[in-house]
This record gives structure tokens, sequence and C-alpha cells, in this order.
């Protein structure tokens, strides 16, 4: 896989952005997510998705300009609606909101209606854990797991996360995961690179396994740990979609549909930690989890949630290995478009 600066990745993202109608600062946002995705190495939410935006902001799917309309604002919940603008705009912002109310009350939540798919919800936890908060962040998405004792998708694959701050001997803890056996832009991925995928992530449209990505999208993905994993993405449905008023039980429209809005809804909240300990017993404590957690196995061999993700960060500050069809479709949109950066 070539290397590339994530530099370019920052620049090719914004400027692809700009050209799609994107004001500066929100350019600013989704374009740092994007790098964020890579620097992780979750490949599937970054630079594969610039075509999508580019194709549905120039059809009038989705609005270029993300402007957060105020549905309610009372205590510690805020409503918005992000008027089918940018999933990252309308997470960050609303993150913003969670963080200002958790400072002054100790807990801040914000639901956000009519938006799209916000990439990588550890981005948003994130942003709380590095103000000393714990964060949650939830997404429905459109119809994808295979509903037990059905014969239909339901629910979606319903990212959600738990960011939990760090200490200063241990990066924080950061719990994101779809409702998934994987995530679908995974089997997109295997799809756009000619390779299979394993048969117990995905049945095809009569509920055999498959280990092709193409009938695996035309059919369900598994959910993680059965009936449990369904019964996880159902709350995160009511929570992001129903009680945000947005679209809910099979109404989501995917990313990538070919018309129609979205309607995706987020669920977000900010945990000040110093409402319940001061913050010298918190990292004390949280030091105490993680060495006990890691101490339950040889040196290196017990990993936390998202340490894996923190550690392909740190070692891809400056540089990220991508998929060539990756950079080569990248480029091909930035030609496209007359950008003049290139991978």
């Amino acid at each position: 896989m070539p290397s590339v600066p994530t530099k370019k990745i920052y620049d090719i993202s914004k400027e692809i952005l700009l050209a799609c109608g994107l004001p500066t600062e929100d350019a600013d946002i989704v374009a740092d997510t994007i790098v964020s995705a890579h620097r992780k190495e979750k490949h599937t939410h970054g630079l594969g998705r610039l075509s999508i935006y580019h194709r549905k902001t120039s059809s009038g799917l989705m609005s270029p300009t993300t402007t957060i309309k105020k549905v309610s604002d009372r205590g510690v919940v805020a409503v918005y609606d992000a008027e089918n603008g940018f999933g990252q705009v309308a997470a960050y912002k609303g993150m913003q909101t969670c963080l200002e109310k958790a400072a002054a009350l100790g807990i801040g939540v914000v639901a956000i209606r009519n938006s799209n798919s916000f990439g990588t919800a550890d981005y948003f936890g994130e942003m709380a854990a590095k103000e000393g908060m714990v964060g949650i962040v939830m997404g429905n998405a459109s119809p994808a797991l295979a509903t037990p004792g059905g014969n239909r998708a339901l629910v979606g694959t319903n990212p959600l996360c738990f960011a939990f701050p760090g200490t200063g001997a241990h990066p924080p803890i950061v719990l994101d995961m779809a409702c998934s056996v994987v995530a679908r832009g995974k089997i997109r991925m295997a799809l756009k690179n000619g390779e299979k995928i394993p048969s117990s992530w995905a049945v095809d449209a009569d509920g055999i396994p498959t280990d092709d990505p193409e009938k695996a999208l035309e059919g369900m993905i598994n959910a993680i740990g059965g009936y449990k994993g369904f019964g996880l993405a159902l709350v995160v449905d009511i929570l992001a979609g129903l009680m945000s008023g947005s679209a809910f039980a099979g109404d989501v429209k995917a990313l990538n549909a070919p018309e129609g809005f979205s309607r995706y809804g987020h669920f977000l909240a900010a945990i000040n930690t110093s409402f319940f300990l001061d913050d010298t017993e918190y990292q004390k404590r949280m030091d105490y989890l993680v060495d006990q957690t890691k101490g339950c196995g040889e040196p290196g061999a017990v990993l936390l949630p998202g340490e894996r993700s923190f550690l392909n960060s740190r070692r891809n500050t400056e540089d990220v290995d991508l998929p060539e069809k990756l950079v080569d479709d990248t480029n091909d949109l930035a030609s496209l478009i007359g950008a003049g950066v290139r991978l």
C-alpha cells in the first residue's frame, strides 16, 4: 500500500469539500475527521466517502451548509435539526453544546435530527475525553442488521461510543463499536477491492451466509451477539432516531442512497467527572483499573478499548499506508473537480 502524508489527506479532502460548497469552517471539521479515521486505520470512514458527498451535494440530497436549527433547549437537554447537512459538523457542534452544559451542570445531552452519517463515533467521544469528561455518542443508520426471527432488516449497524478520560500514565478508554459483527463500510471496501468476506459477517437476500460482499450488501449483516446485538441496535435507534425526531424503525436511508434525504439521527452526551470525583482521585482510580486489566495477561497481551486505535494514530502521525485503489479513486475525484492536490 502506498504511504501518504496525513497533510495531503487533509488538503485533498478540504479542497474537494470546498468544491462541494462547504463553508471553510465546516470543511476543516470534516477533513479533520477523515484524517483521524485514516490515522487510526479505519479506512472505511475516510476518503472513500468524498465521492458520495460530491454526488449528494451536487444532486441536492445533502446540504453543503450545515445549519444547526435549535428545536428546543431546556436545562441539560437540547434538540437540534441539522437540516440534511453533514453529520460530522452537526455532531461536532452538538458535542460542543454538551461540553458547555456539562461544565456548568454536570451533564449535557444533545439529540440531532435530519442529519447524515458522522463518520467515526470516537472522534466526538474523544472531544469530551480531552476535556476530562465522559463522552457518549450514538447514531442510527439505514436498515442492515438481520432481525432475529424476522425476514428483513429494520435497524442499522448503529454505532455507539463511550469515551473515558485518560490519565498521565494511560490514554483514554474509548469503546467505539457498531452493533454488527463488522461495519458495513468494510463490506463496501471489500467489494471495491474485489475481495471476499468471511461468511460469518452477513447473509444474502435469502438469509444464506455468504462470502460475496455484493450479495451481503443486498442481504443483511449479522448482529454482534445475535439477539443481544439487535437489542442494542434497537436502543440506539430509539435514542438517536425516535427521541430526536428523526427517521427510525427502518426509515433511515443509506448515505449512498440514490434518492431521498438520509435523515440520520444522533444522540450525544457529556458527563463531567469532577461532579463525581476530584481529578486526582479519578486519575488514581482509572490508573488502578487499567493496571489491573493489563495484569490479566502477559505484557502487551491485553488491550483496552480504543488502545489499538490510539497506537495506530500515534504511529501514523505523519504518514498513513492507504489502499492503492482508494488513492486512485480519490485522485480521480480530485481531477474531476479540478483540485490542485493529489495523494
